[in-house]
Formats: structure tokens, C-alpha cells, sequence
């Protein structure tokens, strides 16, 4: 439980960080989409094995909440954080990386739980 918590706060602190404040990182275009991807990859994992979830159900319920986090971070950061933006592409690749985190757990990493 306290990595997904230190995880999500992780993210929550890096996507506060000022757009003037970010460093110069673009090894292609669009590269901020994968790291959007691999926070919430790792988010969901996190909090599939903090919760415990093994259903259909809290699969939904993890891939919801990887959605909504990310489009809150876009909110947060248009409405709160000088020189960032929102961006759609943003909140869909952490959705995305939501739902790839499930699979990955699913296939791999539920036999240990």
C-alpha cells in the first residue's frame, strides 16, 4: 500500500512541476505519451497489488481510475500549474498504460499475489 500511495503522490509532484522547470527530454516526438504510459503502467500494478484485486470488476475499476486520475492531472496542471497544458493525448496514454498495467498483472504477476 505505501508504494502505490508514494507512487501516485510521485506523479501527482512531477506533474506539478512548472512547464519552464521540465527538463529538455525528447528522444522523439511524443515521448511525453510514453512517459505518461509508464507512470500509470506502474500505478496500476501498484495498486492491484496493494488492493489485492483478482476480478473483471476491480480490473474496471483500476483501468477507471488510471482514466480519471490522468484527465485530473490534466485538469490540475491547465486550471494550476504555470506553463503546462492540457492534453487529451495525455490522459488517453495514461489510460492506456492503465489498461497494458492490468494485462501485464493479469498474465504475469497474479500467480504471486
Amino acid at each position: 500500500m505505501v508504494l502505490a500511495i508514494a507512487w501516485t503522490i510521485l506523479i501527482f509532484i512531477g506533474c506539478s512541476l512548472p512547464g519552464k522547470d521540465l527538463p529538455p527530454i525528447s528522444v522523439f516526438d511524443h515521448f511525453d505519451k510514453v512517459i505518461h504510459f509508464i507512470f500509470l503502467f506502474v500505478f496500476s500494478i501498484f495498486w492491484m497489488l496493494a488492493m489485492g484485486i483478482k476480478s473483471l470488476k476491480g480490473y474496471l475499476l483500476i483501468i477507471s481510475v488510471c482514466f480519471g486520475y490522468g484527465f485530473f492531472i490534466e485538469w490540475y496542471q491547465i486550471n494550476f500549474v504555470p506553463g503546462r497544458s492540457w492534453d487529451v493525448w495525455d490522459g488517453i496514454a495514461d489510460g492506456i498504460g492503465g489498461i497494458f498495467g492490468v494485462f501485464f498483472f493479469k498474465k504475469f504477476l497474479m500467480k504471486f499475489v
